[in-house]
């Protein structure tokens, strides 16, 4: 997978996702969640339904 950028709440920037995992949420929309490349912090961003 590309590198995704997503926003990292801790450090208030966008930043570099560190190995992103695509999930579906119980409600069926699809994410990656993954780690922050600089500070290790949790981040998810939802991505569109098209494959």
């Amino acid at each position: 997978m590309d590198q995704v950028e997503a926003f990292c709440v801790k450090e208030k920037t966008m930043r570099v996702m560190k190995d992103p995992k695509e999930v579906t949420t119980k409600n069926g929309r699809r994410m990656l969640k993954g780690t922050c490349s600089v500070c290790g912090a949790p981040m998810n961003k939802f991505v569109s339904m098209k494959k």
